[in-house]
């Protein structure tokens, strides 16, 4: 279970503590357990610093997916890459993705909640992109879609289109 999702917490000393001193609700940390609290930064930094860094693809796609992303068969993930760590549970990547070098993916900001991150079957995100899933019904790229370099995505790519700059921007029409 990964550490975005809403559910019933059970009171825990750290909790109890928070609610006594500060005679208000605790923040979503107070109720990790201790596994949580030894192994969360462990996974984040395998995550962010290690995995980015393997120059074999498919290692790097097995150790994304030993941290828990959801990544479908035959995908690539180019080095360099930024997998959302706080909310790697809310990350599905479907079969035949091609990820180019150097994307960044964020399911969460300032202000904005956990939003969900799909990228669906055969899409293709070309090297230095950002996609970001700013909205609450989340962001999804479609089934075939292209991604061009260096573009920064924040709303969700029909399947079978082109989009490119910054921000994303249909070119399929003017592709014909």
């Amino acid at each position: 279970m990964g550490n975005c999702k809403q559910v019933s917490q059970k009171e825990t000393i750290i909790s109890w503590i928070y609610r006594k001193i500060y005679k208000t609700t605790p923040p979503y940390y107070c109720y990790y357990s201790v596994w949580k609290i030894i192994t969360k930064p462990i996974r984040k930094w395998f995550s962010a610093v290690v995995i980015p860094t393997i120059p074999f693809s498919n290692l790097r796609v097995q150790c994304y997916r030993w941290c828990g992303y959801k990544i479908g068969k035959h995908t690539f993930i180019g080095m360099r890459c930024y997998l959302d760590d706080m909310c790697y549970d809310l990350i599905e990547i479907e079969d035949h993705v091609i990820i180019s070098y150097g994307v960044f993916f964020a399911c969460h900001g300032k202000n904005q909640g956990h939003n969900k991150l799909l990228i669906k079957r055969g899409a293709y995100i070309g090297m230095n992109s950002s996609i970001i899933a700013r909205r609450a019904e989340g962001l999804v790229i479609g089934e075939n879609a292209i991604v061009g370099a260096c573009s920064l995505v924040n709303k969700s790519v029909p399947p079978e289109d082109v989009v490119v700059g910054i921000p994303a921007r249909s070119i399929k029409k003017e592709c014909r």
